[in-house]
């Protein structure tokens, strides 16, 4: 008895110290990933383009002509809303989420929003349904009520903006890219800008980076953009 006590014991030592070390290691590859990170800081960009910072990411908003837009959703209720307040829109405005993908630091902040109406892509619901983990065992159930699917190269037409749907996967199955209007590439964590190119994310935040780069090589130039607005590294301007 006291035998298979102590085997029983040493095999639940054991699990722990793995998932200890899994979390060590995790955490420490988290920590190296955003250090690296440049974010732009809130602000507007221009009369109807906005950029909001929460931590290491950024997410942006879009004036249409009777709400507001905003593409993925921060890391934090709380900074959000602070941002927010200091752009002088309030949560209430903003009635459409575009996510670019659904990890935890572009969809925090959807519960500050009244009854939006959320977009994703059809090859990302594998992300939120149980289906698909990102990293390692544990699976993300979704919890912000309704959305809708788009699919690859659709277009939508919401309360004046025209955006153009660019199926990017890589860092997820579905990742995207949105056009909007003809002067904005929306990235997401699809891409870092050097020199003027699109290179990959970060790998170690990647489902699939082999991925990801041959989707890279599908976007358009981006010299055709006035803007390129991503997810962790600011605003490039051409």
């Amino acid at each position: 008895m006291k035998k298979a006590v102590k085997i029983s014991l040493w095999g639940i030592g054991t699990v722990v110290g793995v998932l200890v070390l899994a979390g060590a290691g995790f955490y420490l590859n988290f920590k190296i990933g955003t250090s690296k990170m440049t974010p732009a800081e809130t602000s507007a960009i221009n009369d109807s383009v906005f950029c909001v910072k929460d931590n290491f990411v950024n997410a942006y908003i879009f004036k249409g002509k009777k709400s507001y837009l905003m593409v993925d959703a921060g890391f934090s209720k709380s900074s959000v809303l602070e941002q927010l307040k200091k752009l002088g829109i309030a949560p209430e405005q903003i009635s459409t989420v575009l996510l670019t993908h659904t990890d935890g630091d572009h969809i925090a902040a959807i519960p500050l929003l009244t009854n939006p109406k959320i977009y994703l892509h059809r090859e990302e619901e594998q992300m939120i349904n149980g289906t698909t983990a990102k990293m390692g065992p544990f699976k993300a159930h979704w919890a912000f009520g309704p959305y809708t699917l788009f699919g690859s190269n659709d277009t939508l037409s919401i309360d004046g903006l025209q955006i153009k749907i660019l199926h990017t996967p890589g860092h997820t199955p579905g990742s995207v890219c949105f056009v909007i209007g003809k002067d904005y590439l929306v990235t997401g964590d699809n891409l870092i800008v050097v020199n003027g190119k699109a290179e990959h994310f970060v790998k170690a935040f990647n489902m699939d980076t082999p991925k990801q780069i041959e989707s890279l090589k599908q976007l358009p130039d981006l010299k055709s953009f006035k803007y390129i607005l991503t997810g962790h590294h600011g605003i490039t301007r051409n």
